[in-house]
């Protein structure tokens, strides 16, 4: 089986853009692998496609990854991983005319003893001028806020690339609402300070012949000190027998795969 490079431990730009109604923001993902007391600076391009001068709007949020891997979000500092107190955003408003763009430098410092992973969310939005009486009154100046782009940012200092902890176990079988299909699930548990990239790929091994059936993999994110539900399907017409079903985890090239493996029947 090939490993991968966790991308999450080496520092590139994301090719991704998002356009949003009348303006467009590249990349929306940033890997930050600053040393612990250093500064490492990306940007970010904003531009203008409507037809009338914009004024723009940059600040920081937070989240966290529940159990089952969606994302909760919340005001800066509401996570104790927030990348809030690192992060410096300029500028952070700005009007551009009809297609504009601005360059935005975003820079992060970790502070000398910190080591582990942290993250965060920079808010794009775009808002358009009315007149004060048509104004909603919580929002100053008469700016009334179009919809907004997300900017995801992580930051992992590049010395932790041998530090990582993760295991996947608890395979098990769950109910099925399709007659054609076969349900599984595992928990995948990071017990390291960093995010962790990786692939869980189901093998189904037949116990008589050792035909094996590799089912398409499936990504994970796995945040520090948490646990993620990673469920999978396979079809229900496997050739009768018993199978060896194993959920494999590879999570880079610089550590071993981890495994856990459920007998079955397929009748």
């Amino acid at each position: 089986m090939n490993k991968f490079i966790n991308l999450l431990l080496i520092t590139f730009f994301s090719a991704i853009t998002l356009i949003a109604q009348d303006f467009e923001v590249s990349p929306v993902k940033l890997y930050f692998t600053a040393d612990p007391g250093s500064a490492q600076i990306k940007t970010v391009t904003i531009k203008n496609h409507n037809n009338s001068t914009q004024s723009f709007f940059l600040n920081l949020g937070d989240y966290i990854i529940n159990s089952q891997g969606n994302i909760e979000y919340g005001p800066v500092g509401s996570n104790k991983r927030s990348i809030g107190d690192w992060i410096t955003i300029n500028p952070t408003f700005f009007d551009l005319r009809p297609n504009e763009s601005q360059i935005v430098s975003i820079s992060m410092q970790p502070p000398v003893d910190e080591v582990g992973s942290r993250w965060g969310i920079i808010y794009v939005r775009a808002a358009t001028e009315r007149m004060s009486f048509e104004a909603d009154k919580t929002l100053a100046a008469g700016a009334v806020m179009l919809p907004r782009i997300v900017i995801d940012v992580y930051q992992t200092p590049p010395g932790n690339i041998g530090q990582i902890s993760v295991k996947i176990d608890q395979l098990r079988e769950i109910e099925s609402n399709d007659d054609q299909k076969r349900k599984f699930t595992a928990l995948v548990t990071n017990n390291s300070e960093i995010i962790v990239t990786g692939k869980v790929y189901l093998i189904a091994s037949n116990m008589e012949t050792g035909h094996e059936t590799i089912y398409p993999y499936v990504n994970v994110d796995i945040f520090p000190k948490n646990t993620q539900r990673v469920n999978f399907e396979i079809s229900n017409k496997l050739p009768p027998g018993y199978y060896a079903l194993a959920a494999i985890l590879d999570y880079g090239s610089f550590n071993a795969l981890e495994g856990v493996q459920l007998v079955i029947e397929s009748k």
